[in-house]
């Protein structure tokens, strides 16, 4: 997508750090600029990536500078980035059905390669986090690894997201443990760019509708 450059990896971990020191609404405000920024991109796993490690990044320079309440302030802005994963998982699921359905214009592999990718958002969103957290100073890394466990046994938001969708996309898909597993060692595990693309419309239809959804229930 063409809209990245107005919104570097620089600007989002600026924003992240930023809305970390404020302190106001974090959970809501993390989740919101992770969807912007992952919405800016395709919904391709190195694009992920890039988004996820520099919003990491912005929020351990945050909650560095805000050790009175380093933890609450680490759990609410992970929390808000596992709800944005969340609404990914989503976009994702509903790309891949309708890419299945449309069996003319995506290719069996496009599809399958997008499930793969599907089944891994969780173990990406917890290793990035793992691997910022070695780069940050001392309490923000021990806090940051210690939820990074914690969430590895008592698994995420995305996680429970992710393995409901990625079942019943198996099982339409009738992808066998051989062929995940040959799949698995292949270098090429992205979604293919125009299942990514389609993607990153539905996620966008989904911050559209959560909006929409928040600004009916302000008060009138």
């Amino acid at each position: 997508m063409s809209h990245d450059q107005e919104f570097s990896l620089e600007d989002i971990k600026a924003s992240a750090r930023r809305l970390v020191m404020a302190g106001q609404d974090v959970r809501k405000k993390l989740d919101e600029l992770t969807v912007q920024a992952l919405t800016r991109r395709d919904l391709a796993e190195q694009q992920v990536r890039e988004v996820l490690a520099a919003i990491a990044e912005g929020i351990s320079l945050g909650t560095a500078e805000r050790t009175d309440e380093l933890r609450a302030a680490l759990t609410d802005a992970l929390s808000g980035m596992d709800d944005a994963l969340g609404h990914a998982a989503e976009a994702i699921h509903l790309a891949l059905g309708e890419a299945h359905s449309r069996a003319q214009e995506f290719t069996e592999q496009e599809v399958k390669q997008g499930w793969l990718e599907l089944k891994h958002l969780e173990q990406t969103f917890l290793e990035i986090v793992g691997d910022v957290a070695q780069g940050a100073n001392d309490l923000v890394r021990q806090e940051m690894t210690s939820m990074v466990e914690h969430a590895r046994h008592s698994g995420t938001g995305t996680g429970n997201r992710v393995r409901g969708a990625a079942e019943e996309l198996g099982n339409r898909l009738r992808v066998t443990a051989h062929e995940a597993s040959d799949a698995g060692r292949r270098a090429a595990l992205e979604i293919g760019s125009r299942v990514a693309t389609l993607a990153s419309r539905k996620l966008s239809e989904i911050a559209g509708r959560i909006g929409k959804k928040a600004e009916d229930l302000k008060p009138k």
